[in-house]
């Protein structure tokens, strides 16, 4: 095995794992198979694995995109599958410089990706080296919009999926008023937009708005100012993180106390799990893939929990599905060529633990029913991962909006 270059930026990593031994032992076995075995079929996972937003994907993502190649067998096309792993560290600039040495190296498919900043980039980027580049823990619906892409496919959730539900079960409720807190960059100000929207059309009114720093952890200025505005509900379009910290510091205010309602607009299960459900009891977040909700998704659980200590997220189980049918493509196309491949993806339904009968859009919004969950209180949880109560299924129609015509593959 060729030593992989170093990258020089700082804490990225490049790894290989899988079929190294296999190759080499499938060279000795048999005559003219050395070549096939020397060139891999090569896919890259970029994410954030050491920073503020690391329990999104991350480490669990690299073991989620493993499982998938080891279920698969670990082979395509008679060729190893190579996986390689990178922390942008949430820095564009090396986000791009990591997925620029990668598709110049022969990386066909980069999945993950992450923070806003990047993924626009590595959008671009996909289609000037005409590679493949899907997007399981980056939400700007920009990826589908104005931003859109021939070689993207927007994986997993979106802003505008990821917001809904919350907005809709409060609006439902009778709050009419609402007060954002957003983060000061690119996805806030996306959830805020679309999240604004869901307001108008339901009734509701944004009575003001404050943002944070991207390196801020520290809220009380943005909430005595929400709590000032006497709105009904809280809005905090911010990272999962950020709104983590936020609600715990809510709660020492007393926001809830006093009769404000809090709707974090991106929350996942690790987050509920590190805010405990004495802080986060009674919020609704909307979530492709819990794991508890059937057994095909406990199946897949208890398989990843083993392996790594924890629970999947939706995020981790969607770099699982994302992998295993790029790969089925990739089998069932005959080829790596990114125009043959792709084609077969968009025609082929998503069918997974997570995914009944999905599509992926022209715009390459991949389409599938989104579920809207409240956290539950500490007296009904059974266990250490029993999170979320069931409240409702969003249609695959509904959960992520039309298409944006803003988007020129739109026709």
């Amino acid at each position: 095995m060729k030593k992989a270059p170093s990258l020089a930026l700082g804490r990225t990593t490049r790894r290989f794992t899988l079929a190294a031994c296999a190759a080499a032992s499938l060279a000795l076995s048999a005559p003219g198979v050395w070549a096939q075995a020397a060139n891999p079929l090569k896919i890259g996972l970029l994410s954030d694995m050491s920073g503020f937003v690391a329990d999104l994907s991350g480490p669990g993502s690299v073991v989620a995109a493993k499982m998938a190649i080891e279920d698969f067998g670990g082979r395509v096309l008679n060729r190893p599958i190579e996986l390689l792993e990178g922390d942008h560290l949430n820095k564009p600039d090396t986000g791009l410089t990591i997925a620029r040495q990668w598709y110049d190296s022969g990386v066909r498919t980069i999945f993950d990706i992450g923070i806003t900043t990047v993924a626009l980039g590595v959008q671009d980027l996909a289609k000037e080296k005409n590679r493949i580049a899907i997007f399981n823990s980056s939400a700007s619906s920009d990826l589908t919009g104005k931003n859109c892409s021939p070689n993207g496919i927007h994986w997993t959730y979106n802003s505008y999926s990821q917001s809904l539900g919350a907005i809709k079960a409060n609006l439902e409720s009778g709050a009419k008023n609402f007060y954002f807190v957003t983060i000061d960059y690119t996805y806030g100000r996306n959830v805020q937009r679309d999240a604004t929207g869901m307001i108008e059309a339901g009734g509701g009114k944004v009575v003001g708005s404050t943002t944070h720093a991207l390196s801020s952890f520290e809220f009380s200025s943005q909430l005595l100012q929400a709590q000032a505005s006497k709105a009904d509900v809280v809005a905090m379009a911010t990272t999962t993180s950020h709104a983590a910290a936020m609600i715990k510091q809510a709660e020492e205010f007393g926001l809830r106390k006093r009769g404000q309602r809090l709707a974090a607009l991106a929350l996942t299960l690790h987050d509920v799990k590190a805010l405990g459900l004495n802080n986060a009891q009674d919020l609704f977040v909307t979530e492709p893939y819990y794991w508890d909700q059937n057994e095909q998704t406990r199946a897949f659980a208890n398989r990843f929990r083993a392996r790594f200590g924890k629970m999947p997220n939706f995020v981790q189980a969607s770099v699982y599905g994302s992998i295993q049918h790029y790969l089925k493509a990739v089998a069932a196309a005959g080829t790596d060529d990114t125009a043959a491949v792709l084609a077969r993806m968009k025609a082929t339904p998503i069918n997974d633990m997570m995914t009944r009968n999905g599509t992926i859009r022209e715009d390459g919004r991949v389409i599938r029913e989104g579920y809207v969950f409240r956290v539950k209180k500490p007296s009904e949880s059974k266990g250490e991962w029993d999170l979320y109560a069931p409240v409702t299924t969003i249609p695959a129609n509904v959960a992520f909006g039309p298409a944006d015509k803003a988007c020129p593959l739109i026709k």
